[in-house]
């Protein structure tokens, strides 16, 4: 299909989605039932989103400035990691719940008239006449063919299923630990904002410069897993604070890079189907918090962040004894 077409097509249900959460908070008939259909719909749909949207990237930037280009606009995700809990937190409680829920339908309104004004050059990718099924093997199996990409894909996997899966436990750490209530968990998320902004910036600025990319991004990746293992034993905020900041200096460091290769790299006929798989790593978010919410319950929450660094930090340095990896360039 277009790629433009799609996306704008998923973003007119995305926003359809957030209007109905707004009416429905604003009428007072929102229930449990309502919202969880509707996170369910906005799911599926941002399925068909975030492979539709990195898949244009190259058809909207020279190849020469594509990796500056990918690091530069993981920015609004960062800024809005750091920003955005702690306007609406205000802003909720000032007016109620249902500001958050006008806030975000409002922004997928703004996003959906900035893609319509989208321009894109070159030729839109030919159907081979395949059926649906067979198209989605095919990709399954270039992935699985090529080690470089499986290794890859896992690493985001690995992050999303025990690396970000911290943030879930994040409230337990500021009122239980830390005792430092909302304020104090404001200032964890700001820091790990804070620091991905900072890998962002710097990534885009030096990623040209790295001569031995594969290493590189391996190294940084085992980096996020120690230092979130060091943030599970924090005994108080002056060291959990800049901990968050490394995990997320590392964090968007290494998985900028990742993202760069693929695109980079699949060829234009694939490019929706791998990145479509690549896509579904950040989807499985939810999944990763189910499994550090367990492990919380079992043990307690400095086990489950500890338990998810380590795994994070020892798939990165097996991946590192691959010769193929550590060749990437």
């Amino acid at each position: 299909m277009n790629r433009l077409r799609l996306l704008i097509g998923t973003q007119v249900l995305t926003a359809a989605t957030l209007a109905a959460a707004f009416a429905s908070s604003v009428t007072g008939r929102v229930s449990v039932e309502h919202l969880l259909a509707l996170a369910a719909l906005s799911s599926t749909f941002r399925a068909f989103d975030e492979p539709s949207r990195m898949s244009l990237v190259p058809q909207l930037i020279d190849r020469e400035r594509l990796p500056n280009a990918i690091a530069l606009g993981s920015i609004p995700w960062q800024a809005g990691r750091m920003i955005g809990p702690s306007i609406t937190g205000v802003l909720i409680a000032a007016f109620g719940g249902t500001v958050g829920f006008g806030l975000a339908a409002g922004a997928s309104c703004v996003a959906l008239l900035l893609y319509s004004r989208l321009r894109v050059t070159g030729p839109a990718p030919a159907g081979d006449g395949q059926h649906v099924f067979r198209q989605l093997a095919d990709g399954v199996s270039f992935v699985a063919r090529n080690f470089v990409f499986t290794g890859l894909i896992g690493l985001a996997l690995f992050n999303s299923l025990f690396g970000l899966s911290y943030v879930t436990l994040l409230p337990i750490y500021a009122d239980w630990y830390f005792k430092a209530g909302s304020t104090g968990y404001g200032l964890l998320n700001a820091a790990h904002g804070a620091g991905a902004i900072v890998g962002t910036l710097t990534v885009a600025t030096i990623i040209h410069l790295i001569r031995r990319p594969g290493p590189t991004l391996l190294l940084t990746a085992a980096g996020m897993g120690l230092a979130l293992m060091l943030f599970s034993q924090s005994p108080g905020l002056s060291l959990a604070l800049p901990m968050l900041m490394v995990v997320g200096f590392t964090n968007t460091f290494y998985l900028t890079q990742v993202s760069t290769h693929l695109q980079e790299t699949v060829p234009d006929h694939l490019r929706g189907r791998v990145l479509g798989i690549y896509s579904l790593c950040w989807n499985l978010l939810p999944l990763g918090g189910l499994i550090a919410g367990v492990l919380a319950a079992a043990v307690d929450a400095r086990f489950a962040i500890l338990f998810g660094g380590a795994m994070v930090a020892l798939n990165a340095l097996l991946l590192l004894m691959s010769r193929r990896l550590r060749a990437i360039g």
